[in-house]
């Protein structure tokens, strides 16, 4: 009787531990040096892909990344511009750093909403740059650049800037489901295959990262598996996002309206047979449970039949079955503080080696810093102009470049470079609003 109900117990444990292995992870970022890097140079000879996402920002920190792919004024990312819920997507191809006007951007003001799930499908290549929210087109951009623009040795980050400028801060929030295509999906490819799970095996999948199994490997062909640095970790999805996880339809069953006001998080279907609302809690309660229940029925067996009595679990034995479902032993922490202790070495010496050299570089990120600062400016401006009529806009440019040649002749160092970053800017977009200006007047 007793070696019966064990084996009812072990097909319990095998079944629940299928359940957990195929449970939905995401990556889980603090905003605060938590970040996942990948190998350089992976995707160079891109010259057109499609990057899709699954992300929940729980709150808006500094132009904070979901991927950040290339280096300084040439590359390619997706972030909440400054400390707002837009959206920008951004691609610098060779020559932006020397040409403002190579500084192409898609930007949607006010699309981002705190902690809920979104989805994310950012394109390039020929045919020009596209940007899908739960499979809509929000916005376009006749920029044909891609990775393979990127002429420059390529960092490619999840939830960090390449760049570390001072104002931009590390992503705050969850995303899952992390894929690169090499090649444009069409919006038809977009919403079918965002509900679905992939196996890392679909035709043109350059990369696939889910999570699934606590890390940051990559799924697809092409092992280019990344790394987790700081409190980085995967985690399962919570609750109320795994509320939202649907079963097995078919696409056109499981598609929401492309923009909705809950979108749903990515479909685990192994999971379906549990009930929705406490999925994940029952899902691993089981599993340690029953782990633990067999190690105990396995221990009184021994006793059985050797004969002896129930006694006390040896002092060992808690240790033993701690790790034996699943709980980390004490070892790990100090693991993880090697780690700590190794990666900090590691940034030091980098930062030694940064340091031998900043003298030389000195006046050149100086003046990158001030051509940033311009483009903020510019892009601030553009957001209080766009509701203004043409005319009023171009006044408002010939307005705004006066004040700034007056004050020019009185400043000084940086700030005289930045406000001449700013008035190069301004005079390029005051140009380009009269030769509209001129055109209307011709065609009315």
């Amino acid at each position: 009787m007793l070696i019966r109900q064990i084996s009812f117990i072990l097909l319990a444990i095998s079944l629940s531990g299928h359940f957990a292995s195929a449970q939905n992870r995401a990556l889980e970022l603090d905003g605060n040096g938590s970040y996942v890097e990948l190998p350089p140079n992976i995707f160079t000879s891109l010259t057109e892909a499609t990057v899709e996402v699954w992300a929940k920002w729980n709150s808006f920190r500094s132009y904070s990344r979901l991927f950040d792919f290339g280096a300084v004024y040439q590359s390619m990312n997706v972030f909440n511009h400054a400390n707002t819920p837009d959206l920008r997507f951004n691609l610098y191809p060779q020559y932006a750093q020397k040409d403002p006007s190579l500084l192409y951007h898609i930007r949607v003001n006010g699309l981002l909403v705190p902690n809920e799930w979104i989805h994310l499908a950012a394109i390039s290549g020929p045919g020009g740059m596209k940007l899908y929210v739960n499979g809509e087109l929000v916005g376009s951009h006749t920029n044909a650049a891609s990775f393979a623009d990127i002429k420059v040795s390529h960092t490619n980050l999840f939830g960090r800037g390449t760049t570390r400028n001072p104002n931009d801060q590390d992503f705050h929030g969850q995303m899952d489901e992390i894929r690169v295509w090499d090649h444009r999906r069409t919006e038809a490819q977009i919403r079918e295959n965002m509900h679905k799970q992939l196996t890392g095996k679909e035709a043109g999948l350059f990369g696939l990262w889910n999570f699934d199994d606590g890390t940051a490997r990559d799924s697809s062909a092409q092992a280019n598996h990344g790394k987790l640095f700081g409190n980085a970790r995967a985690v399962a999805l919570d609750p109320k996002s795994a509320s939202k996880l649907v079963a097995a339809e078919s696409p056109s069953e499981a598609a929401p309206s492309p923009i909705a006001s809950n979108p749903v998080v990515p479909q685990p279907n192994a999971l379906a047979a549990f009930p929705a609302n406490d999925r994940d809690t029952v899902t691993w309660w089981i599993a340690g449970a029953l782990t633990l229940i067999l190690a105990l029925l396995a221990w009184l067996v021994l006793m059985f039949r050797r004969g002896g009595a129930a006694k006390l679990l040896p002092a060992g034995s808690a240790h033993a079955l701690l790790t034996e479902s699943g709980h980390q032993p004490p070892s790990a922490d100090a693991s993880a503080n090697h780690d700590l202790k190794e990666r900090a070495l590691a940034e030091l010496t980098e930062f030694a080696k940064q340091s031998l050299v900043q003298g030389l570089y000195s006046q050149r990120n100086a003046l990158l810093e001030t051509h940033q600062k311009a483009q903020r400016e510019l892009a601030e401006l553009e957001t209080r102009l766009v509701s203004l009529h043409l005319s009023d806009r171009v006044q408002a440019y010939e307005k705004r470049i006066a004040e700034l040649e007056k004050e020019l002749q009185t400043r000084s160092g940086e700030l005289h470079e930045l406000t001449n970053a700013t008035l190069l800017l301004l005079r390029k977009k005051l140009e380009e609003e009269k030769q509209l200006e001129r055109k209307g007047r011709r065609f009315n």
